[in-house]
């Protein structure tokens, strides 16, 4: 693979966020603003595994130790990134449109690293 792949299966974006819209509660297709919150703070849940799993493989909580693995960090940090993507394209409903959001977000991060001057 090389770096000009797009390693994202878009089609499985669009699938997802269409099966999360046609399978939630019926209080949430009757408060669309709750189903926007929702997608927003499922991200946040995943960091909170991700930050969980960081403390796992550190043994940080001297109570429990070392729980956790490397691998484990990395699928819940790869939960994080996944939930996010998810989210906007809730909000956008436009595979390409995310797309260009986040090629772009790199495009900024990587003038703002390389070009700081």
């Amino acid at each position: 693979m090389s770096y000009l792949d797009d390693s994202i299966d878009w089609q499985i974006i669009h699938r997802v966020d269409e099966w999360l819209d046609e399978n939630v509660s019926q209080e949430y297709k009757d408060q669309p603003l709750a189903q926007d919150w929702a997608r927003i703070s499922k991200g946040i849940e995943e960091l909170g595994e991700a930050v969980d799993a960081q403390i796992g493989v550190t043994g940080q909580n001297p109570r429990k130790g070392i729980y956790a693995t490397p691998e484990e960090r990395l699928n819940e940090l790869a939960d994080t990134a996944l939930t996010a993507i998810l989210a906007m394209q809730h909000f956008k409903k436009n595979t390409s449109e995310v797309r260009q959001i986040l090629l772009h977000k790199q495009e900024l991060l990587y003038q703002r690293v390389f070009n700081a001057g």
